[in-house]
């Protein structure tokens, strides 16, 4: 499962004040370049990884970055703002590998992810990387005149994430849990359906409008406390990309399936934090 999942882990990242040998890393890891062929749709699984191991396969370097310098960077509780990253080479996002790894001993998905990537980024990809605090143009997402369209979550619903105490594996025949904060994200030619489950809405305005593609970043201004069930659809050829672009504001467009979720989508400015790439390379044989 892809976890494409910030929070601040120190000002700069490669300050980090653990001797090489004292840092947490994996025991083997192996990582390959997938050359068969992914499916580069972006969906949510709605399973956990099993426990003790990382395996993931068909991903990007720019989300293993942002998981471990972002989502899991500050440990078990993960960020809901998907941080963005600069600076990088563009096979970053274009090229996708197949990693299994295994640490010395029991570990937890956060500290897999967080950590011990960041070791095996540094390690085997030649990482240096930096967090910035930036003035950017972002989209603020408020609650629209006359209220919200959706509906919270029904109670039992999904399973709220805990990386240190993941739930079990399914036995033979049995369904994975479902998981809050899951997505799904389906393309028919220009048009994306979105669908989020258990989302509360510092994720759905972070992760789930962070990951269709709007050129800015998305802050939560709602004040809406919760778990919503939240579906849209829009038009991704009315989405002008990248920082800077516009989106325009006609039928079909993402402003317009906010609005018609109660919800209002403005352009503004606020200091956002940015990964900034300083040297990465292909990675290393294994």
């Amino acid at each position: 499962m892809n976890y494409r999942i910030c929070a601040f882990f120190c000002l700069t990242v490669s300050c980090a004040a653990q001797s090489p040998d004292s840092r947490p890393r994996f025991e083997v890891a192996s990582v390959k370049r997938n050359l068969s062929g992914c499916d580069h749709g972006r969906g949510g699984g709605s399973g956990a990884p099993p426990p003790g191991r990382l395996r993931v396969s068909c991903i990007a370097v720019k989300d293993l970055i942002q998981a471990a310098y972002g989502t899991f960077a500050n440990g078990p509780t993960p960020a809901s703002f998907v941080p963005d990253v600069v600076g990088a080479p563009d096979w970053i996002d274009t090229e996708y590998y197949d990693i299994d790894a295994v640490p010395p001993g029991p570990a937890t998905i956060d500290r897999m992810y967080g950590p011990m990537m960041q070791t095996l980024l540094e390690e085997r990809f030649g990482l240096r990387i930096r967090r910035e605090a930036r003035e950017r143009s972002v989209y603020l997402l408020t609650v629209a005149p006359g209220g919200v369209k959706f509906k919270p979550s029904p109670s039992g619903s999904c399973v709220v994430f805990d990386p240190a105490h993941p739930p079990e594996q399914p036995r033979n025949g049995q369904s994975p849990p479902a998981l809050c904060g899951r997505g799904s994200y389906q393309r028919d030619g220009s048009q994306l359906s979105v669908a989020a489950f258990g989302v509360t809405m510092a994720q759905f305005a972070g992760a789930t409008l962070g990951r269709v593609e709007l050129g800015r970043p998305v802050i939560d201004r709602t004040e809406l406390a919760g778990r919503f069930d939240i579906s849209f659809v829009f038009r991704s050829d009315l989405v002008v990309t990248p920082e800077g672009g516009e989106i325009l504001d006609s039928a079909g467009s993402i402003f317009a399936a906010m609005r018609e979720l109660g919800l209002k989508l403005a352009a503004g400015k606020a200091p956002v934090d940015v990964l900034i790439v300083e040297s990465i390379n292909r990675p290393t044989a294994n």
